[in-house]
C-alpha cells in the first residue's frame, strides 16, 4: 500500500495547530490527515528543524573561531616583525635559539582570549609559560602553512647568530683597548682614578653606539665620527663628553674633558686599523639582516598575509 503523502499546505497547517497545543484528533479533523501520518511529519519536521539549526550554530561558531584565528595570527605577524630585527651590540644578547624561545613564551594574543583558556596565571608560573610557548609554537607552524613555508625563520635566525658572533668580538675589542687608552694619559687617568670604573663604562657605552649608528647606516669613517664627540661644560664644575644623538654622555672632571675626547679617538683609530676583522664582517652582518628582515616584513604584511590565511587552510584553521 502506498505511504499517504503530507503536502506543503498540510504540514503548515499541522505545524500551526500543533504549536498551539490542539490535540492529534482536533488536528486529524480539521486537516483531514490521519494523526498517525501527521504526528510522522510533524516529527520529520522537528528533525529537520533541529538539524538546520544546528548547522547555523555551528557555522556561527566557526565564523568566530576563524575571526580569532585570524586575529591570533596577525598578532604573532606583528610581534615577529617588530622583534625580529638587527640586534644592537649587548654583553646579554642571547643566541637566535634563546631569542625565539623567550619571545614565543610571552602571552603575545593576550589574556588567553583567543585560546578560550583558563587564566592559569593563579597557578605556578611555569605552567602557563609552558602553554604559552607551545601554543605559540603551534601558531607559528600555522603562519608557516598559510604562507606555502616562505616563513622560514631559520635564515633570520642564522644572520642573527652571524652578527652576534661579530659583535662579540667588537665589544671585547673595546673592552680591552679603552683601558690601555685611558691609562696611556697620565693626567685623565689620575682624573678618574676615583670613578675609573663607571667613567670608563660610560665613555665604553657612547663609543657602542657611536660606531653601531655608524655600521647601521654603512658609513664608519674617522672623520665624521670625530665631529659628532663633543666635550659640554656643566654647571657643577664637570665636564661631558657627548656621543651624536645619545641621552647620556660620560661625565668627567671639568679639566679633563679634551683628553677623554682624545682617549675615544684613539680607539676609533685603533678598531679602524682592524677594519677588516671588527667592522667589515658588522657592515655586512647589517646588509644581510636588513635583506632578510625585508623579506619576512612581506611576507608578514597584512596586506598579504590575511588573504594568505582567508585562501589556506593548516591544521588549526577551525572549518
Amino acid at each position: 500500500m502506498r505511504r499517504r503523502e503530507v503536502s506543503a499546505k498540510e504540514l503548515a497547517k499541522i505545524v500551526s495547530l500543533r504549536q498551539n497545543n490542539f490535540s492529534w484528533l482536533t488536528i486529524e479533523k480539521e486537516t483531514g490527515v490521519p494523526r498517525r501520518i501527521a504526528q510522522r511529519a510533524y516529527r520529520d519536521y522537528e528533525r529537520t528543524q533541529v538539524g538546520d539549526e544546528f548547522k547555523a550554530a555551528r557555522q556561527i561558531v566557526a565564523t568566530e573561531e576563524l575571526r580569532n584565528h585570524l586575529a591570533s595570527l596577525k598578532k604573532l605577524a606583528l610581534v615577529l616583525v617588530r622583534h625580529f630585527d638587527i640586534p644592537s651590540p649587548s654583553r646579554q644578547l642571547p643566541i637566535a635559539r634563546d631569542f625565539r624561545k623567550s619571545l614565543l613564551e610571552q602571552d603575545i594574543v593576550g589574556e588567553y582570549g583567543a585560546y578560550g583558556l583558563p587564566d592559569l596565571r593563579r597557578d605556578t608560573y611555569w605552567y602557563p609559560v609552558k602553554v604559552r610557548y607551545r601554543q605559540n609554537e603551534m601558531l607559528l607552524k600555522s603562519l608557516q602553512e598559510h604562507t606555502d613555508q616562505k616563513l622560514n625563520l631559520s635564515k633570520w635566525e642564522n644572520a642573527y647568530d652571524t652578527c652576534r658572533s661579530h659583535q662579540v668580538k667588537f665589544l671585547e675589542e673595546l673592552d680591552q683597548i679603552l683601558p690601555i687608552v685611558v691609562n696611556l694619559d697620565s693626567k685623565l687617568a689620575e682624573a678618574i682614578a676615583g670613578k675609573k670604573e663607571k667613567i670608563i663604562r660610560q665613555l665604553l657605552n657612547g663609543l657602542i653606539y657611536l660606531l653601531w649608528e655608524g655600521i647601521l647606516v654603512g658609513k664608519v669613517e674617522l672623520e665624521e665620527l670625530v665631529t659628532l664627540i663633543k666635550v659640554r661644560s656643566r654647571g657643577d664644575g664637570s665636564t661631558e663628553v657627548v656621543f651624536g644623538n645619545l641621552a647620556g654622555g660620560a661625565i668627567v672632571p671639568g679639566d679633563v674633558g679634551t683628553q677623554a675626547k682624545k682617549a675615544c679617538i684613539g680607539v676609533i683609530k685603533n678598531l679602524l686599523a682592524q677594519r677588516e676583522k671588527i667592522i667589515d664582517p658588522l657592515l655586512e652582518d647589517v646588509k644581510t639582516m636588513k635583506r632578510v628582515n625585508d623579506d619576512l616584513a612581506k611576507i608578514l604584511n597584512p596586506l598579504t598575509l590575511v588573504p594568505d590565511i582567508l585562501h589556506s587552510k593548516c591544521d588549526l584553521c577551525p572549518c
